[in-house]
């Protein structure tokens, strides 16, 4: 009888190991992995089986102690399976900032080529029929093939397609994987073509909408085309995914905002939509890492913690004499007091 309640305890342990064993092959990505702790749990299991051996105790205790050792060995092969998948996720960014690098010269460099080229010609210059947004759709179909399914997207324009997603996410301790798919200068009325490779591939947990900022540019939009369009927007987001939608206003004090941000908050409570308020952003010292905060909070699987709730507003709010100025060089060593940042 105390062989059998022995047995029942560890299968009950032991059950966690196939658990976890089935989320790390799921999340292709040995982040959330420690290759030590499994090693040690390994040892642990091998002293038990040596043991069991060593005094002749052929039991139901030994057999479940092999049954967990397979499974715990079985995460060391998913542990090196999923490094690769981060090897390649690594060389898929790399190659990323390369592409996006050379786009950027090409596009400062094709006006001069195109003018020296018109001096020697009497043909006008004929612009390129390249589409916008054609460069970064073929760029997230390649990396859409090594990504994790049910992660957290950001969609919208300019607003989040300057987020440095990678760097906000290491800093805020962010482990639920997070993919920014968002197009520069598109418009609400352009996003149709956008939406299969950004959103519906990816199949995520949640996705983040901050559409509109390059829209309030026109200072005659109409607001109810607008708001009708982004309705449909987040219709077929409903329709053709199963994630949790996050309406982030527009990130602007002009009156079309304030008025588009008020329909937006009536809409995402008519859709089901989760809205976020955004407004501490334009008192913050560093607005970027305050929206970051605003969302984050609505990115992780668990709900908010003491310790996170402790950390908001630090990164965003620092002493100003303690942080330079955006784009000034930083002080040199010594020549102000010691500045305390936030621990991550």
């Amino acid at each position: 009888m105390a062989e059998l309640l022995e047995s029942t305890m560890l299968i009950c342990f032991g059950l966690s190991w196939p658990m976890n064993l089935a989320k790390n092959i799921k999340a292709r990505s040995a982040r959330n992995m420690s290759i030590q702790f499994i090693l040690l749990i390994i040892t642990g299991y091998i002293a038990g089986i040596t043991a069991k051996i060593y005094s002749h105790r052929f039991n139901y205790v030994l057999v479940v102690y092999l049954l967990n050792l397979v499974v715990v060995s079985a995460n060391v092969i998913v542990y090196f399976i999923n490094l690769r998948y981060d090897r390649q996720t690594q060389t898929a960014n790399a190659e990323l900032s390369r592409k996006i690098s050379g786009h950027a010269e090409n596009r400062v460099n094709a006006p001069a080529e195109a003018s020296a080229e018109n001096a020697h010609t009497s043909e006008p210059f004929q612009p390129s029929m390249h589409e916008q947004g054609d460069d970064e759709m073929q760029t997230y179909r390649e990396l859409n093939s090594i990504t994790e399914a049910g992660g957290v997207v950001l969609f919208g324009s300019n607003t989040f397609a300057s987020l440095p997603i990678g760097e906000l996410s290491q800093a805020f301790r962010i482990t639920e994987p997070i993919y920014n798919r968002s197009v520069k200068d598109i418009r609400i009325d352009q996003i149709e073509r956008y939406l299969k490779v950004c959103l519906y591939d990816l199949n995520p947990r949640k996705i983040f909408v901050n559409m509109g900022d390059v829209d309030i540019r026109d200072e005659n939009v109409d607001v109810e085309n607008f708001i009708s369009k982004y309705e449909w927007l987040l219709y077929m987001i409903h329709t053709k995914t199963q994630a949790s939608i996050y309406i982030v206003p527009i990130v602007s004090k002009s009156p079309a905002a304030f008025k588009i941000n008020q329909r937006l908050k009536a809409l995402a409570a008519q859709t089901g939509c989760k809205y976020i308020d955004i407004s501490g952003v334009f008192e913050s010292k560093r607005p970027t890492l305050r929206l970051f905060e605003l969302m984050k909070v609505h990115m992780r699987n668990h709900p908010i913690n003491f310790a996170d709730a402790m950390e908001v507003g630090t990164l965003s709010n620092r002493v100003i004499e303690d942080v330079p100025n955006d784009g000034q060089p930083s002080a040199a060593p010594g020549l102000k007091k010691e500045v305390v940042y936030a621990k991550h």
